[in-house]
């Protein structure tokens, strides 16, 4: 089973980082970066650069890529605390800046812990519908594996419309290891719900992908190397163009991993149904 890193073919000289873009990072109809591959690569180089695991990071996306290309990816660590570093990654092709990722990794003394949230109830991956791709051109979608449990995939319209802003699906990368950075990738799936909010297809543009760990995923004792994760998607708000959701992260479990947002440009495909 494969590291995200190896998945995303990231390598590592002399303090700067590259990103291949190419088929398997790309996702939506025109095939350009994928935004939570973005924001992986940004968790991995974080990591790898203060010698901590991730706690937050943000990304905001400042323009599209399309391959092939490679990304150059540098980070700076203004913050060196004992426990705990603030970091930033700047990708971007020459002078082109393409995405700013901010982050915290490191891990404190837990004096206090809880979750006030639970898993909704979902029936098992296997007995879900599951999201098919119909575009024979690779993507990361290729290698992404959904079930939607309740509501409508809003790319596909694959499932039933909820009739309320929230969807639970089940994801996994079946042939990489569910660090981190995977969990951010699959994340941006989230995006996904705004057309079941409104029961109709709708593509949705990343702006920005925000992640944040209960637990530092390598220190978490739950087994999601090659376990389905239960995204449960919630959509706020939808205007201006715009709309803002959340999303809750969970193991087969029923452990909380982590929490995601993001904000997200909507629009509606001409050959929409």
């Amino acid at each position: 089973m494969l590291s995200t890193r190896e998945f995303l073919e990231i390598t590592a000289e002399d303090g700067r980082w590259r990103l291949p873009v190419v088929g398997r990072t790309t996702g939506g109809r025109r095939g350009s970066l994928f935004g939570g591959v973005g924001l992986a690569a940004g968790i991995l180089a974080l990591e790898e650069a203060s010698g901590r695991p991730v706690a937050w990071a943000t990304g905001q996306y400042l323009a599209t890529v399309e391959p092939p290309v490679t990304l150059d990816l540098d980070v700076e660590l203004p913050a060196v605390g004992r426990s705990v570093t603030q970091g930033r990654v700047r990708g971007h092709l020459g002078d082109r800046e393409i995405i700013t990722v901010f982050g915290a990794t490191g891990a404190r003394r837990e004096d206090l812990r809880g979750v006030w949230e639970r898993p909704p109830e979902a029936a098992r991956p296997d007995r879900c519908e599951p999201v098919v791709r119909v575009s024979e051109q690779e993507s990361i979608h290729h290698h992404t594996d959904v079930r939607m449990a309740r509501g409508m995939f809003s790319f596909t319209g694959t499932g039933r419309p909820s009739g309320d802003g929230s969807t639970t699906m089940w994801a996994r990368m079946p042939a990489v290891r569910h660090d981190a950075a995977a969990l951010a990738l699959l994340a941006d799936y989230m995006a996904s719900a705004v057309g079941n909010a409104f029961g109709r297809v709708v593509h949705c543009t990343s702006l920005d992908n925000t992640i944040r760990f209960a637990t530092p995923v390598a220190a978490s004792g739950h087994d999601v190397d090659d376990g389905w994760v239960l995204c449960e998607n919630r959509i706020e708000f939808a205007g201006n163009g715009f709309a803002n959701g959340t999303c809750l992260m969970w193991s087969e479990t029923g452990a909380l991993l982590a929490t995601a947002s993001q904000s997200m440009a909507i629009m509606i495909p001409d050959d929409a149904p």
